[in-house]
């Protein structure tokens, strides 16, 4: 993860152009609310296994390419602003930034936990030893708090009935963290630009 002051062009970015073997995950920026202190910034997830600290990266942009110094930072040179909205980010990734998720997961876990419900939330509910989920949209993956801790799993079948309104039977496979055993406590169905906090129920 990169975090930088962000330039007055607000570049948006679209890729990683240098180093080879560095993948764009998702990003957000923060800090443009009138009254924020430290400025703009922008937040880059990335899949960069491989990259050294104090390795320059050249991030592509709309406007042009810009470059980035990778450095350490503290444990706290996140804000409680800036975990949230790449909290957001991160859940909203797709299919391909669940395993960076788990990576970064520690950065953001308050900021998930925190994350409201809707009264019209769909539910997840424990039927036969197996998850199922309300409504007709198909998340390609689940973010889940059980007894166990936290887990990610992706959606490798849903299996969709309208007994008496529509529900998913969902065939998961663990991407990390806990096993979807048992009724979680807190969980999210994960799309593709975009996510949703469930309510949960035992049948």
């Amino acid at each position: 993860m990169l975090r930088f002051p962000l330039p007055p062009s607000l570049p948006i970015p679209l890729h990683v152009a240098a180093p080879e073997g560095v993948a764009l995950v998702t990003w957000a920026f923060a800090g443009l609310e009138a009254g924020a202190s430290g400025g703009p910034v922008c937040l880059l997830a990335l899949d960069a296994a491989g990259m050294a600290v104090g390795e320059t990266l050249t991030l592509a942009t709309h406007f042009r390419d810009i470059t980035v110094l990778s450095e350490p930072a503290s444990a706290d040179a996140l804000s409680a602003a800036e975990r949230t909205l790449l909290a957001r980010a991160l859940l909203s990734s797709g299919a391909a930034g669940l395993p960076l998720l788990g990576r970064l997961f520690t950065l953001v876990e308050a900021a998930v936990t925190a994350l409201p419900v809707a009264e019209d939330a769909p539910d997840l509910a424990e039927e036969a030893g197996g998850w199922t989920l309300g409504g007709t949209a198909i998340p390609h993956g689940l973010l889940f708090r059980t007894r166990a801790g936290w887990g990610c799993a992706r959606v490798a079948r849903a299996a969709l009935g309208f007994k008496s309104h529509p529900r998913q039977r969902l065939t998961l496979d663990p991407v990390w963290g806990a096993a979807p055993e048992g009724l979680p406590e807190r969980s999210f169905a994960l799309h593709a630009h975009g996510f949703t906090a469930l309510t949960t129920w035992a049948s």
